[in-house]
């Protein structure tokens, strides 16, 4: 009562129903099951150690980075443990970027250089499937009717009249035109294209919304998206942070404005229940603590009485910290029930948080990286006036589960879900499609290449892109777009064992150089690749003085950024791995290879550097002429070439043409740690290096530091390099197949285009880099499984004709697979 809250939380009535929704809610839950099912089989609990990122963490904060050493997994949004000294928090992951991963924690989670992070993969999907099975035959609050909308093709309609905004300055006339439209009733499709400013037309549709009296729920499938449309809306109503808009969440923007967070706003409202709430978890983790002391040895009867007695305050306590929660919550959903604005991601409203809560306007934004089942369960929470905004040719959700209902409810957002791309493909735009056209981000050149091969041709290139000035610069940037082709170096694709993802150590070295050189003069960079492998090599690379401006991620963490300079590692060459990923291959409209590009490509504001082996990306006479090949052939029309030779002229990365052996045994000497790769049977160069080999073997007689994989001959022995260096106590590893030819020595990086220790090695590079080192050990690493050694630690012998037992990564088909067999006994 003293809180201001009801005795009773008031129930809206049950919204329309529509005779379509049980099936279509039961075929979204199904979907939902199956990636579950999918999710569970890889795993569902992880375990990942994280290492605090410097100067991120203020004592009482609520976010906390920490760079990640294992591959997280888990959307934006999840529940998490996070484990300090064996104690557990609940925490929720609020971004992932590359290895780093931002956390909203307790205020009373201590600050420490390392932790754990147990996430379980299945929490989101199993809530969004529960949510849709109680709203099968409707539920109060839930407007069925309007849920479907969004996944339904539209219908003709009668001409619209429009009722003239108001506060639509600095708005172009396509910007105007959108936001009436989605003033009017019904579902609007917002169609944004990179840089068309879709951002600043939802801010100024909403601030139009609410001068109109509308109660508005914003939605966005990510942290990142949600807070760049908060900003966007502040910035034209800062009028609105006095409590009129809440933001639902802890934010991924930590400058983003406090008097809009609802924890904020309701611990402020509720400071006596927050406080109380403070003082009851310290005493228990004190409970717990000095039971925890007990618990290592044998309980006189004093201490057992004292057991007991903790044990039941422990319990109590408990109790009363759900109350409390329970209490804070009610306050939170009051604060958003009385606000004009409710931002949340989308997947808050299958949760508690925003559960029966009712809106006039849902605006779903980045609705294309949204699951069409995601979608129906925020456009139930509105009336039917809902505005679906993004850009249909850029990546669509992230599925595991390839079962139809899956693919058709996961895999698609609603716009694919509604038919809207492809009527636009057939020059169809349906009567309610407001489609944005002028782009402010990328200079002429870059947009024109975007607009051709992925837009149709539609995007035009505002005059003010073209006479900004430039902020950032490096000196190989000479042109808006640039190449440098890979197809001389014959580079080598790999992948880590038991990943279908890969990653090319020769690019990423070339890319070591560049970078190098532009450190003190590009304000603004990114280092973009497909796959995450290689994005951890990337992000190796990066300077300590630039980790605020500078990033490395894959093109799904991309999208929706922008840099000033962007440089696009395509990594696939066809030779290691192969055939080339279905990326480059599958390149019609609206397929991820075309969605990929297409993100990849328009993150670029000034300057766009494309690396890759463009013999293979780009068949000058191929019989189908999609978008990914129509952006290759414009890229080698219009872009400046760097050869690869000039891009590695400076900086760390060097090429070795005539003193390979010598520069090797030098390496070997200052190393602690080698680990080669070799593939091939032809090991020449190999009896040359054994004296440095053996030294540092004799130096640590209690480890293996010196690992080296070959392949073996084809009756299962051992080259005869091999074999020598194995006689002379060197840990030879036989291995089938080794996609890498590279050596890791120390903190210096080796690879060559064809076998390393051969007399012929091919393009040689040399990389001396020490975080890229590690990154690139940790990325070649073996690990142990299905009774096979992993990488430091000693083969086995066959048991019957004693050659030794083969690492075999691939079944006979060629795919990843792992077996641990003597090649001759077990034909």
């Amino acid at each position: 009562m003293s809180l201001g809250l009801p005795a009773h939380e008031p129930l809206p009535p049950i919204g329309p129903m529509s005779p379509e929704w049980p099936e279509a809610a039961r075929k979204a839950a199904t979907a939902l099951r199956h990636e579950l099912q999918a999710v569970t089989k890889r795993r569902v609990q992880t375990d990942v150690p994280l290492i605090a990122v410097a100067g991120t963490a203020s004592s009482g904060g609520r976010l906390r980075r920490f760079e990640a050493q294992g591959e997280i997994g888990a959307a934006e949004g999840t529940r998490a443990t996070l484990i300090i000294r064996k104690q557990p928090f609940q925490v929720e992951i609020v971004s992932v970027f590359g290895s780093v991963v931002t956390l909203s924690t307790p205020p009373d989670v201590p600050i420490v250089e390392v932790a754990t992070l147990r996430v379980d993969l299945s929490w989101l999907l199993a809530e969004q499937s529960r949510r849709l099975g109680e709203l099968a035959q409707g539920g109060p609050g839930f407007n069925a009717v309007a849920a479907l909308a969004v996944v339904t093709p539209p219908k003709a309609v009668a001409p619209i009249r429009f009722t003239p905004p108001i506060g639509l300055a600095g708005l172009n006339r396509g910007q105007q035109a959108a936001v009436q439209l989605a003033l009017t009733s019904g579902v609007t499709w917002l169609w944004g294209p990179p840089g068309t400013g879709k951002t600043t037309t939802v801010a100024a549709l909403i601030s139009e919304l609410c001068a109109r009296g509308k109660r508005v729920l914003l939605a966005a499938p990510t942290n990142a998206a949600l807070d760049v449309a908060i900003q966007a809306l502040l910035q034209r109503r800062s009028d609105l942070a006095n409590g009129a808009l809440v933001r639902i969440g802890q934010p991924a923007d930590p400058t983003l404005t406090r008097h809009v967070l609802v924890e904020e706003i309701a611990a402020k409202r509720g400071a006596p229940l927050a406080q109380r709430r403070v003082e009851v978890g310290r005493r228990l983790r004190e409970c717990r603590k000095t039971l925890d002391s007990l618990k290592q040895r044998e309980l006189s009867p004093t201490e057992e009485t004292t057991r007991l007695r903790l044990e039941t305050e422990i319990a109590e306590l408990q109790a009363l910290v759900r109350e409390l929660d329970g209490k804070l919550g009610q306050v939170r959903r009051q604060v958003s029930r009385e606000a004009t604005v409710v931002a949340a991601t989308a997947h808050q409203l299958a949760l508690e948080a925003l559960k029966n809560l009712t809106f006039d306007v849902v605006v779903l934004d980045e609705a294309s990286m949204t699951t069409a089942a995601l979608a129906m369960l925020v456009a139930g929470a509105g009336s039917g006036h809902t505005i679906i905004a993004g850009d249909f040719r850029q990546l669509p959700p992230v599925v595991i589960a390839d079962t139809p209902e899956a693919q058709d409810w996961l895999h698609r957002s609603p716009f694919e879900k509604a038919g809207i791309p492809q009527a636009v493909t057939k020059r169809e735009d349906p009567p309610r499609l407001a489609a944005l056209t002028e782009q402010y981000r990328m200079r002429r050149t870059i947009g024109d290449v975007v607009s051709i091969a992925f837009y149709d041709g539609r995007l035009s290139t505002a005059s003010t892109a073209t006479t900004r000035a430039i902020r950032s610069r490096a000196s190989w940037a000479k042109a808006e777009l640039l190449v440098v082709d890979t197809t001389a170096m014959h580079s080598r694709t790999a992948r880590r064992q038991g990943s279908l993802s890969r990653y090319n150590l020769a690019h990423a070295q070339l890319i070591a150089s560049l970078t190098s050189t532009a450190t003190t003069t590009a304000r603004d960079l990114g280092l973009i690749t497909p796959f995450a492998p290689q994005a951890r090599l990337l992000e190796a690379l990066l300077p300590e003085e630039r980790l605020e401006n500078w990033a490395a991620s894959t093109v799904h963490r991309f999208q929706g950024g922008e840099r000033d300079i962007v440089v696009y590692d395509t990594v696939d060459t066809g030779r290691g791995v192969s055939p080339l990923s279905r990326w480059f291959t599958e390149g019609h409209t609206g397929s991820e290879g075309a969605r990929l590009l297409n993100v990849a490509a328009s993150r670029a504001r000034d300057h766009l550097l494309v690396i890759g082996a463009l013999d293979m990306l780009h068949h000058r006479h191929a019989a189908i002429r999609n978008p990914v090949w129509t952006f290759f052939a414009n890229l080698i029309d219009k872009a400046t070439p760097i050869p690869w030779q000039a891009a590695v002229s400076q900086g760390p990365t060097e090429v070795i043409e005539d003193d390979l052996v010598d520069r090797m045994r030098d390496d070997i000497k200052r190393a602690t740690t080698i680990d080669m790769w070799l593939p091939g049977r032809s090991l020449r160069v190999l009896p040359l290096l054994l004296p440095e080999l053996t030294a540092l073997r004799v130096g640590s007689p209690e480890s293996e530091p010196a690992t080296l994989w070959v392949e073996p001959e084809p009756d299962g022995h051992l080259p005869l390099e091999a074999l020598q260096a194995r006689r002379e106590g060197i840990n030879i590893r036989p291995c089938l197949p080794i996609l890498e030819s590279s050596a890791i020595l120390g903190d210096v990086i080796w690879s060559a285009s064809n076998s390393l220790l051969s007399t012929a090695p091919g393009v040689v590079l040399r990389t001396e880099h020490r975080a890229f080192a590690d990154a690139a050990r940790r990325a070649q690493r073996r690990r142990p499984g299905a009774g096979a050694p992993g990488s430091g630690q000693l083969g086995d012998d066959c048991g019957r004709c004693r050659r030794m037992l083969i690492r075999y990564e691939q079944d006979p088909r060629g795919r990843t697979a792992l077996r641990y067999e003597c090649s001759a006994c077990a034909r």
